[in-house]
């Protein structure tokens, strides 16, 4: 027995010393993988910046950290260093870099709770891992982590160690080192910040993402708390002193507190980058879609390469062109601008408003405004799949939804008229009446889930544009009369490449199939009747030869001129303009889509043809169409409806729904072949099978369901009450002149 001992015993001392030996080796190995760590410590540079590329690999911007300005540990504040001390290290003046007893309590605490909850590293160790190491978690990390913490603690005193870590350690919104982070979150240099700042700072470097008070102000108190009571605890502040700094407050900053600031409250800046972004919509959209993906500092020190759908020639034409347009000299009027492709979703470019700054309200992406004239056309397309034809005729004439009479923007009445010559002229009845005829709830549940709207489809009034959305939804929408019927999600990053050029990250297109491709054809053909013979005739753009290009577009202009917008297609691309005011009050004078918006969008693009930066082609889908016989040209009356009348215009018909009644046929009118009187009030009733709407007499549509408060001067409305029950309406019918000019610069 007590010779199987000895073995026994000389096995085990084999086994350490060979045991030893290994620790020794892993040592030595991973110590000469290291360079002179004095060098390290002192040469030490920030990481590498992540580059914004466009679609044409030309630089956008650069996203990096603040310049990290060093702070000696004399000139912070002393609670800045009691509170990092009590939330990260307690033993810091004790250990001697590796707090051992804090590393099995971790250990021990994560263990029990079956998740990472506790860190158990020390200030030093957190030193060398976060200057001078990767973020990756591996053996030989950890083990040059150890290595490096021991060397540090020789090289270094305690105080200097505590000096690079407060100017080493990121702090949220972009700012690294103390310094930074009490300029950007107080205003204040570190010596001055008190006990409740100190304590909130020093909370945010555990997770700078959750506990940044910019982000969640209710998570960043939260651990503030916790490390307060920690203080009070550990005895670094009085019981006073902690009381009081649980009592002070903080606000997030906003117009009115920056200028009065409240007692016992400090405010917490927005954050503003030291360096002026060269493109802020471009960046500060880039900025927000990688907080999604990465953390703050693979955004800002892993040298990313974000390569995106923008492309900087066409940005630099759009801001020029938008800041330079007269109408926003107005100081109190702003809009948006935002290209979209509609084959692939990517912005290609944007613009948030007149000289857009890092941390303005972004109107293109953020900005809900009722949409006016501008959502008819999805109503004609609702129209077109329930049987209706471009030649159908709709009577404009008064009609009354219980208490609500909808008014076109002229106040005038123009009896029958074709759904083209409706929308070239953004007539307001006929849409109302279309509606009322497919139906509100027919319409909710065929095509609200394929659209991208910010508000409900109540009533009627949505065939008048009261329902909203945002400049970039709204050119996702148009982009179906472009594409052939696919609702695309707009983006702006095509892939991300780390700093070795390895892909990490490649974008999926999201296009979804939603409407029918002749369906679509059909309404894009009348986008673009509009804009040769209807209220978007501003927006008429030449090729470098002085001939017209295909393009198709909409206007809309909201009650009271609250809001003016222009969408335009082209074979290539969608882009929507608004203009107005922020809060929503109506803007001076006679601001329409047509005249007030139209002409920015033409500006735009004939800068982009005369620069040689676009040549646009053709609708393909449409001309495939009219190739294959799925779509026949005809030229029909645009108020009978019928075959070579008086006023015939060329339109496009789908096969197998021609027309083929000719307007000499009813030389004494259409009412004699029913034996019917010609209505003097309202036109003539015909059976709807034929894609005509029955003359909607105010006793028949009392009962509909819709209406609410309106004018007649722009489509902006605000329904009130329940469903079905009738609304007050405001008459604001004395518009523009009586020319057909007028009535063509309105909606």
């Amino acid at each position: 027995m007590k010779k199987l001992l000895v073995i026994l015993l000389k096995i085990i001392a084999v086994l350490f010393v060979v045991g030893a030996l290994g620790v020794f080796a892993i040592i030595i190995k991973y110590r000469l993988e290291l360079p002179n760590i004095q060098s390290m410590v002192e040469d030490y540079k920030p990481q590498m910046a992540t580059t914004i590329y466009d679609k044409n690999n030309n630089v956008v911007d650069v996203l990096e950290v603040d310049s990290r300005d060093a702070v000696k540990l004399e000139d912070v504040s002393p609670y800045v260093k009691e509170a990092f001390l009590a939330i990260e290290d307690k033993k810091f003046y004790s250990h001697h870099g590796l707090h051992f007893k804090g590393i099995i309590r971790a250990v021990l605490t994560n263990f029990l709770k079956g998740k990472a909850t506790q860190g158990g590293s020390s200030i030093t160790q957190q030193l060398a891992k976060n200057a001078f190491l990767t973020p990756e978690r591996t053996f030989s990390r950890k083990v040059k982590e150890a290595i490096l913490t021991y060397q540090i603690e020789r090289t270094y005193t305690k105080d200097e160690i505590l000096e690079r870590y407060l100017n080493e350690i990121y702090f949220g919104s972009g700012s690294y080192g103390i310094k930074n982070a009490a300029d950007q979150y107080f205003r204040k240099d570190p010596k001055d910040l008190n006990i409740a700042e100190a304590a909130l700072l020093a909370g945010i470097p555990n997770r700078p993402t959750k506990y940044d008070p910019n982000r969640s102000l209710e998570d960043a108190l939260h651990r503030q708390h916790l490390i307060l009571k920690e203080m009070f605890e550990d005895g670094r502040i009085t019981k006073e002193e902690y009381e009081e700094a649980l009592a002070y407050k903080f606000e997030l900053e906003n117009e009115d507190n920056v200028k009065n600031v409240p007692k016992n409250t400090s405010i917490i800046y927005n954050r503003r980058p030291k360096k002026a972004y060269n493109n802020p919509e471009l960046t500060t959209i880039v900025e927000n879609y990688l907080a999604e993906i990465f953390d703050d500092e693979q955004i800002y020190t892993s040298g990313l390469k974000i390569y995106t759908t923008i492309d900087l020639d066409y940005q630099k034409v759009a801001r020029d062109t938008f800041n330079a347009y007269p109408y926003f000299k107005n100081k109190d009027i702003n809009g948006a601008m935002v290209t979209l492709d509609p084959f692939t979703g990517g912005i290609v470019s944007i613009v948030g408003g007149k000289n857009f700054k890092a941390g303005n309200f972004d109107r293109a992406t953020m900005a809900r405004r009722q949409l006016g004239s501008s959502f008819k056309p999805f109503v004609y397309l609702k129209a077109l799949e329930d049987g209706y034809e471009p030649y159908s005729v709709v009577v404009n004439d008064f009609v009354a939804y219980g208490k609500w009479a909808p008014k076109n923007f002229d106040g005038r009445y123009s009896f029958n008229s074709t759904l083209v010559n409706s929308l070239n002229l953004s007539l307001n009845i006929p849409a109302v009446k279309l509606m009322d005829a497919i139906t509100v709830d027919s319409f909710k549940e065929e095509m609200i889930d394929k659209i991208k709207l910010t508000s409900e489809v109540e009533n009627l009034t949505a065939a008048l544009g009261s329902v909203d959305s945002t400049p970039v939804n709204t050119a996702a929408n148009f982009s179906i009369f472009v594409n052939g019927g696919y609702i695309v999600k707009p983006n702006i990053i095509r892939e991300i490449r780390d700093n070795q050029d390895i892909l990490i990250y490649l974008a999926e297109i999201e296009k979804v199939k939603a409407f029918d491709s002749v369906d679509v054809s059909v309404i894009t053909a009348m986008l673009k009747s509009v804009v040769s013979n209807g209220t978007a005739s501003r927006a008429r753009v030449v090729d470098k030869s002085g001939r017209a290009i295909q393009q198709g577009g909409k206007t809309g202009t909201t009650s009271e001129h609250r809001t003016a917008w222009f969408v335009g297609i082209t074979p290539e691309y969608v882009t929507v303009c608004y203009i107005g005011r922020d809060d929503n009050k109506p803007m001076y004078g006679n601001m329409t889509g047509g005249s007030g918006v139209a002409p920015m969008w033409a500006k735009y693009y004939q800068t982009l043809i005369n620069k040689g930066l676009y040549t646009p082609g053709k609708f393909e889908f449409l001309e495939n169409y009219l190739e294959t016989g799925d779509l026949v040209k005809q030229n029909i009356d645009i108020y009978s409806g019928l075959l070579d009348g008086p006023n015939s215009k060329e339109m496009v018909i789908r096969k197998g729904r021609l027309q083929v009644e000719s307007a000499a046929k009813y030389k004494n009118g259409i009412a004699s072949l029913f034996g019917l009187e010609a209505s003097t009030s309202g036109g003539v009733a015909v059976d709807n099978s034929d894609g005509m709407i029955i003359d909607s007499a105010s006793a028949e549509a009392s009962g509909s369901e819709g209406g609410s408060s309106g004018n007649s001067g722009g489509n902006n409305v605000s329904p009130s009450g329940s469903s079905g029950q009738a609304r007050q309406v405001e008459n604001n019918n004395e518009k523009d002149g009586d020319s057909l000019t007028d009535r063509l610069l309105g909606d």
